[in-house]
C-alpha cells in the first residue's frame, strides 16, 4: 500500500494541504478552486463532504448553503437536482468563471480532480455515514493509502476505522486527554488548535510523534510560518493561499 508520507519533506517541497481547494484564485470548495490547487501540484487538496436528502455527496464547508450560494436551506435537506440549481455568490474571481462552473461540486468530480493531478484528498467528513464516502473513494479508482479522511468528531474517525483498518486518518483540534484513543487507531494525525504556530513549544510536536501519530497545526499563510512549522518538525501543512518553494 502507498505511504502518503515516502516522499521526503523540504523547503523546496512542503506537504501543502490547499484548503478548501487554492483559495486566491477561485470561491472555496469551487470546481475552479480544485482544479487550481491540481494544476499548482499541491500535496493535497481539501475539501469537506456533505451527504443531500437523496444519497448524493457534494462538497461544501457549512451544513447550509446560505453562506455561500444563491440560496437558503440544509443541504440534508435538498435534493442534488435542488443544488444542482444553485450558483455560488461569494468567494473571490467570481465574474471569471461561467455559471456551470460556480454550482455545487460533487464529490466524484473533486475526487476525479485529486487523482488526474496526483493530489491527495484531504476529506473532512460533514456526515458520520462513512461508508458511502469510501465506496466514492474506491470507486473514483483510488487506493486506501492515497486518502486521507479528517473530522472534529473522534467517534467518526473511530468509525472510518472499523470500516476501513487502512486509510489515514485526522483528527482536527485534538484533546490532549482523547490523544491515546487516536493513537489506538494506528495511521493518524491531528491538528491542535493554536492559531498561531509561533505559539507552539517543540516539546508538544515531540509528545505527538513519541505517540505515533502525525501533526500540523492552523493554516500556514506566510513564508515566515510556513519555515516554522517546517523547522517544528510538521508532517503536513494546511494553507489558505501558499504553494511552490519557499
Amino acid at each position: 500500500m502507498k505511504n502518503l508520507f515516502d516522499a521526503p519533506q523540504t523547503p523546496a517541497r512542503p506537504r501543502y494541504v490547499s484548503h478548501r481547494g487554492f483559495q486566491p484564485l477561485a470561491p472555496e470548495n469551487s470546481l475552479p478552486s480544485f482544479e487550481y490547487a491540481a494544476y499548482l501540484r499541491q500535496w493535497a487538496i481539501e475539501t469537506d463532504v456533505h451527504m443531500t436528502r437523496d444519497g448524493v455527496l457534494v462538497c461544501c464547508h457549512n451544513a447550509t448553503v446560505d453562506k455561500m450560494y444563491n440560496g437558503t436551506g440544509a443541504i440534508t435537506d435538498m435534493t442534488w437536482e435542488e443544488l444542482s440549481h444553485l450558483r455560488l455568490a461569494q468567494g473571490n474571481r467570481l465574474a471569471c468563471f461561467d455559471e456551470e462552473r460556480l454550482r455545487m461540486p460533487l464529490f466524484s468530480e473533486y475526487l476525479k480532480i485529486c487523482r488526474q493531478a496526483g493530489s491527495v484528498p484531504f476529506i473532512e467528513l460533514k456526515t458520520g455515514d462513512v461508508k458511502p464516502v469510501l465506496d466514492a473513494v474506491h470507486a473514483a479508482g483510488l487506493e486506501d493509502g492515497e486518502v486521507v479522511i479528517s473530522s472534529c468528531c473522534l467517534e467518526w474517525l473511530k468509525e472510518t476505522r472499523r470500516v476501513n483498518n487502512a486509510v489515514f486518518v485526522h483528527w482536527i483540534f485534538a484533546r490532549e486527554e482523547e490523544m491515546e484513543e487516536l493513537s489506538a487507531l494506528g495511521n493518524a494525525g491531528l491538528s491542535w488548535n493554536i492559531p498561531n504556530c509561533f505559539d507552539c513549544p517543540q516539546e508538544k510536536i515531540q509528545w505527538t510523534h513519541d505517540a505515533g501519530v502525525r501533526v500540523c497545526l492552523r493554516a500556514g499563510d506566510s513564508v515566515q510560518s510556513v519555515r516554522h512549522m517546517l523547522e517544528l518538525g510538521l508532517d503536513y501543512i494546511p494553507s489558505n493561499c501558499m504553494h511552490g518553494a519557499l
